[in-house]
């Protein structure tokens, strides 16, 4: 079986949770005898490269959904499906690459799952409020073989344009267990660390203004912050109004620096788990203006053996349900932040219980399980279709 993977976005291979997904997947479901295969946007020239878990990745016109489509930015979408002779269309989000994967169908007879993304919340998208593009999601959704999403609540924001119960799965993010196995006995370190695109809507703000709340108590810790993104500077810029030290572009991981907030930029792989496996906790502020679908750090957190503090959002709720440990805070309450972050730093056995607790639940979120999942979804999907 061959699987093309559709998302709109040339980042999504590179940075974020759904780049994890792009590279740790393809590699479990080759186990089960599935070849994936990856197509993204670009504004330059059609390209196509080898990525490192060696899956080929494609990059060329990605039309936009419209009453009138382009043939000239679809014939090359069609003529690699026939090259590659893909049987099963992932889009990855349901209104850009899930009317790509419609008109695939539409002129190749080639069906397609879609899985849900945030794209679908009208919390993070106003075009979700628009009739418009409600009634093209909504005949999406009714071509679809399949539909996965997950979490419970973004399979409810998917049947809420259309339900889908009878063709309707949910399979969550995963981790690579393996990896992580070698920090499994890291030692501690004297940091408080939190990771992702650095957004305003991602609440890195709230956690620096946190930190300097916890300093005003006493503790001695540092604030490590590893990602990218537009709102970096701003992030450094408060953190200095708040007669904080900031240290930028560390790189240097055997050496932390003291009673700081830290900017590493992006880290990945070995560098990410160390650094995670090493902090007291992870903090999680995701901010209620955007809605996380799932929230990779969570489970991330759950396999480096550590203990969470997170905003209360549905994804968090919804992996506590699976053994996920973690303190639940307001999410723009910097006060209740900086309070939990001062009893947990401060209570080492309760760490080491969460912590323990949550290695021992992460087993379940291994890429293998995801990819028995997705397998037995793609065999049912084509099943339907012919």
């Amino acid at each position: 079986m061959r699987i093309l993977f559709l998302c709109h976005r040339e980042t999504d291979v590179k940075i974020g949770g759904l780049a994890e997904f792009l590279h740790f997947l393809p590699i479990s479901l080759k186990k089960q005898n599935i070849e994936s295969i990856i197509y993204t946007a670009s504004d330059s020239e059609e390209s196509h490269r080898l990525l490192e878990n060696g899956v080929k990745w494609y990059s060329g016109p990605f039309a936009k959904p419209a009453l009138f489509t382009s043939r000239k930015k679809l014939t090359p979408l069609f003529k690699l499906c026939e090259r590659e002779k893909i049987d099963l269309i992932h889009a990855q989000g349901l209104y850009r690459s899930g009317y790509i994967a419609l008109q695939i169908r539409k002129k190749l007879g080639i069906p397609y799952v879609i899985t849900s993304h945030s794209d679908i919340l009208t919390n993070n998208s106003d075009r979700m409020k628009r009739r418009t593009v409600q009634k093209r999601c909504l005949t999406i959704l009714r071509h679809a073989s399949l539909t996965t999403h997950l979490t419970p609540f973004m399979e409810d924001a998917s049947h809420n344009i259309l339900n889908t119960q009878e063709k309707s799965k949910i399979i969550g993010n995963g981790i690579d267990m393996a990896s992580w196995k070698p920090f499994s006995e890291s030692s501690e370190k004297n940091y408080l660390f939190a990771i992702g695109r650095l957004e305003k809507e991602k609440g890195f703000h709230i956690l620096i203004e946190a930190y300097a709340e916890l300093r005003k108590k006493g503790v001695k810790t540092s604030l490590m912050i590893a990602g990218t993104g537009s709102y970096e500077s701003e992030l450094q810029t408060f953190a200095k109004k708040l007669n904080l030290t900031v240290v930028t572009n560390c790189q240097d991981f055997a050496h932390i620096p003291e009673d700081s907030v830290i900017f590493t930029g992006y880290v990945r792989g070995e560098s990410k788990m160390k650094l995670m496996s090493e902090a007291k906790m992870i903090l999680f502020a995701t901010q209620p203006a955007w809605e996380e679908p799932f929230g990779i750090v969570q489970i991330e957190a759950m396999a480096a053996g550590k203990p969470l503090i997170s905003s209360d959002t549905k994804a968090t709720r919804f992996l506590q349900e699976s053994g996920l440990q973690a303190h639940l805070v307001p999410a723009e309450k910097s006060s209740a932040w900086a309070d939990k972050m001062a009893e947990l730093f401060h209570d080492w056995d309760l760490r080491k219980k969460m912590g323990k607790t949550n290695a021992s639940h992460a087993e379940k979120f291994d890429w293998t399980n995801a990819a028995m999942h997705y397998a037995s979804a793609y065999r049912s999907a084509i099943n339907k279709a012919f």
